[in-house]
């Protein structure tokens, strides 16, 4: 077993979408869910919903939430609301993110 490690110095996510991906590739590498959640300082819960959303969101989804992160789209993505919208099919996670990108006001 790998010795406990934090985060590095130095290393800096550019947003949940980031963080997310970074625990899911932990998990992938044999990471448990407590040591990921130690090692970043965040709950275990917490965690294991960002490895269910980057597991079960639909491309678009995951397009979507990278580019709300670089600043490049206005957020619609909060995470209670992607965790709750993973449960469903890709193809219904498409039109809940379409009706929630519509339903945004217009920015002037």
């Amino acid at each position: 077993m790998e010795p406990f490690t934090s985060e590095p110095p130095g290393l800096d996510f550019a947003g949940t979408c980031d963080l997310a991906i970074w625990c899911k590739l932990l998990h992938d590498k044999g990471w448990s869910g407590p040591r990921i959640a130690r090692a970043i300082a965040k709950s275990e819960g917490y965690v294991n919903n960002l490895i269910r959303v980057v597991e079960r969101a639909s491309p678009s989804i995951m397009l979507r939430w990278r580019a709300e992160q670089n600043g490049l789209a206005d957020h619609v993505c909060a995470t209670d609301w992607l965790v709750a919208v993973c449960l469903l099919s890709h193809t219904q996670q498409d039109e809940e993110l379409q009706r929630r990108i519509a339903s945004r006001p217009m920015r002037s």
